[in-house]
């Protein structure tokens, strides 16, 4: 898929510790053929004194997904769960109204996620340009 400049993207780093990690980001340009250029939303500098920018490869990067006004999730139901900064999949463990806790498969933790955090999970599906929820296919 080509994207803009300016598009909203997430990004999923292939380094070890980021799988299942999305963290929402500005694409700023195209770097050479093989890179874009990205400015994180929620990720910021070492020194923590403003949003960092950095060269991403193709793969790492997928569109933000649409929006989705479900938000009535059932126990065992795979979703995003927006902790420290970064969209988390995860499966909901437990609902306390209007509330979810939600298992994280990125750490096995347990995270308690206000429901205005938490969306349905779907997955990119980079061959066709589609979004497919794991749930239907």
């Amino acid at each position: 898929m080509a994207f803009n400049i300016n598009d909203r993207v997430e990004i999923c780093k292939k380094e070890e510790g980021f799988s299942g990690i999305y963290y929402s980001a500005i694409l700023l340009a195209a770097v050479g053929r093989t890179r874009y250029l990205v400015r994180y939303e929620s990720r910021l500098t070492p020194n923590g004194t403003s949003l960092l920018t950095e060269a991403v490869d193709p793969d790492e990067v997928r569109p933000s997904p649409p929006e989705s006004s479900c938000c009535d999730f059932v126990v065992s139901q795979r979703v995003d769960a927006f902790v420290d900064n970064a969209w988390r999949v995860g499966t909901v463990t437990r609902k306390v109204d209007p509330n979810y806790y939600v298992k994280l498969d990125c750490n096995g933790n347990e995270a308690h996620c206000p429901f205005y955090k938490v969306r349905r999970h779907l997955e990119w599906q980079k061959q066709n340009g589609t979004w497919l929820s794991p749930a239907t296919g």
